[in-house]
């Protein structure tokens, strides 16, 4: 049986020429995962400690309780500072040889991240000597006014924005400004270089405008009988990914769930497929241009976007699992061990085609099958592979012709996906995949 499987999966990647391409251990860096920053000197008190509303409901005791993701990890909330976690998105600047890496909203929802604030990092990375240095933080704000609802610190002098704001997931920077994807509105939004907010975009797709369970437009109906608004995108499901052309003419968000329309969930032949829509940057409009990414599974999600040339890119596609297969459960108690281990994480190389209007998938690399010829890892193999195990794998970006840069999301202090119980570290790997990049 199993031998007729791997041939009928040979037969399907010759035959649709998605072909896996080995990916080799360049360069890994590890920031531990109780990283802090400082918040600004002009911030409002409240921002000086993070976490307090995690579960809902207010606890301003330092270390009051565990927290805990699947399964309990080894950090209390809440804690003072603001932490170097949740990285959604990354831009490598070639020229600068800096990294720029975008933290997410915090906690996880809108209702229990009021405390967390946003912001993006700059990096600067040593890959061959496991060394970085964060030259700094740009936390954003909106003291202009510029967002047509009230935000966490409406009344502050400086009005800086939190994680019950925005959910900040993908980042373009052009021109030294920031272009940023949201998961709550969905929107697109424009930052200056100093995180000051310019503009806020709504998204329409085919004349309908994208709308989420946290865009602050619904108003629920006064009645308990009466009729409630629709939306037509998932909690969390939002702008997760967005690349930029390479004239930086064009952006491209893509969407990490199926848009939900006539009841049901976009797909074709009950195959599930994701909206990649085009805005032009310089018309400050979407084009009404778009491309359809079909998911291997329609419980899989996305990670990242970008664009290699005009024509191709690629996308992370990974399955909601995490662990390692060494420390699978072999047994009812789950406690410490994981229970459902990370099965598929990958890295696609697609053309946009616009004939038939879809990112056509060509390649992929294996996260979970990864060389380390040289030693590199900081990390034990797992049957003399690395592997990248994390259920939110959600950066990556080009660093050269033969180089891609990939990055964790931590959701600290939750996601334990090396260790069962133990906080995951913040992990920036360089991958070597020449042939990978090349592949037609």
């Amino acid at each position: 049986m199993k031998k007729v499987i791997l041939i009928s999966a040979m037969f399907y990647n010759i035959l649709f020429g998605v072909e896996k391409y080995q990916a080799n251990l360049a360069g890994h860096i590890v920031i531990d995962s109780k990283t802090m920053v400082e918040i600004p000197n002009d911030a409002p008190e409240f921002f000086k400690t993070y976490g307090k509303f995690s579960n809902f409901t207010r606890e301003e005791k330092i270390g009051t309780f565990k927290s805990k993701g699947n399964r309990e990890t080894d950090f209390y909330l809440p804690f003072k500072n603001q932490p170097i976690q949740g990285h959604s998105g990354i831009k490598y600047i070639p020229n600068e040889g800096v990294y720029w890496v975008l933290s997410d909203n915090g906690l996880g929802k809108k209702h229990n991240s009021y405390d967390a604030m946003l912001y993006v990092h700059k990096f600067k990375f040593d890959f061959e000597n496991s060394k970085y240095e964060l030259l700094k933080t740009v936390f954003f704000k909106d003291g202009d006014k510029k967002y047509p609802y009230p935000i966490s610190s409406e009344t502050s002098k400086e009005r800086y924005l939190s994680g019950a704001d925005f959910d900040l997931e993908s980042i373009q920077i052009i021109n030294e400004e920031f272009y940023i994807g949201d998961e709550f509105g969905p929107y697109l939004l424009h930052f200056d270089k100093n995180g000051n907010l310019k503009e806020v975009f709504d998204v329409y797709v085919e004349g309908k405008k994208l709308i989420s369970p946290d865009n602050p437009s619904l108003k629920l109906n006064d009645k308990p009988n009466g009729e409630n608004p629709k939306f037509n995108v998932k909690r969390s499901k939002g702008f997760e990914a967005m690349a930029s052309s390479k004239d930086y003419s064009k952006l491209y968000l893509l969407l990490e769930g199926s848009i939900y329309d006539n009841n049901v969930y976009e797909n074709e032949k009950g195959r599930e497929f994701l909206r990649i829509i085009e805005f032009d940057l310089k018309a400050k409009k979407f084009t009404g241009k778009n491309y359809k990414y079909f998911l291997e599974n329609n419980n899989h999600s996305i990670g990242d976007f970008n664009m290699i040339d005009d024509k191709y890119g690629i996308i992370i596609e990974r399955d909601q699992k995490e662990g390692i297969s060494n420390k699978a459960c072999k047994e009812n108690n789950i406690k410490n061990c994981f229970n459902k281990i990370a099965e598929f994480k990958r890295i696609y190389k697609v053309e946009l085609d616009d004939k038939n209007h879809e990112a056509r998938k060509i390649s992929y690399i294996d996260l979970l099958d990864i060389k380390d010829k040289n030693k590199i890892s900081k990390k034990p193999l797992v049957n003399d592979k690395f592997v990248f195990p994390f259920e939110t794998i959600e950066g990556v970006d080009i660093v050269d012709n033969a180089h891609i840069v990939v990055e964790n999301d931590n959701n600290f202090p939750y996601s334990s996906s090396r260790e069962p119980n133990k906080t995951d570290d913040n992990e920036f790997i360089l991958l070597e995949v020449k042939d990978f990049l090349r592949s037609k």
